[in-house]
């Protein structure tokens, strides 16, 4: 699978300062000072993310997601089971370890089907996608403060449940697009 990125600054720009502010265990802001001209600068921030791993985790004709509820928006989502990529730790064993967390399921097969970015203008976090296969039901154990309910849905009622804004999780919809399933 080729790189996400693969071009440097443009027009040759060169960091010339740079701060980070940490935020918690494992999110950083960095604020960048790129010198774009001889006279000209410009400051950018990053919001530094770990990577994360999703898995579309095929039942038959189901598609196995999951209700969460979410604090920043205070709500309920439809969501594709997914988690942050540990500390050395290989992204297809966040995909599986988040399944079986999330939804209790196991996949006999997990194939990385893509990779996405999805805030590009704000993070430099990478979804690492997966599709699941051959699976094997079992008990959901999700993290403490997790509020996370299993939530099969047919294949065939994807793409409205999208249209109807059923599901509106972004790293979700583009997974959905990325294996075809929408």
């Amino acid at each position: 699978m080729t790189e996400l990125c693969t071009a440097s600054t443009p027009g040759g720009g060169n960091v010339v300062a740079s701060a980070t502010t940490p935020f918690g265990d494992w999110i950083r802001v960095e604020s960048r000072t790129i010198q774009l001209t001889d006279d000209e600068r410009m400051v950018a921030h990053v919001v530094r993310f770990p990577a994360i791993a999703l898995v579309l985790a095929l039942d038959g004709d189901r598609l196995v997601l999951i209700r969460q509820f979410r604090y920043p928006p205070q709500c309920w989502l439809v969501e594709a089971p997914a988690g942050r990529v540990e500390a050395h730790e290989p992204p297809e064993r966040t995909a599986a370890r988040e399944l079986r967390e999330e939804t209790g399921y196991e996949a006999g097969k997990l194939e990385l089907i893509g990779r996405l970015r999805i805030s590009p203008h704000l993070s430099d976090e990478t979804t690492h996608v997966y599709l699941g296969t051959d699976l094997t039901p079992g008990e959901p154990h999700p993290d403490k403060g997790e509020l996370i309910q299993p939530f099969p849905v047919p294949r065939n009622q994807l793409r409205s449940m999208v249209d109807r804004q059923q599901i509106v999780d972004a790293k979700t919809i583009a997974a959905l697009s990325l294996s075809h399933l929408i």
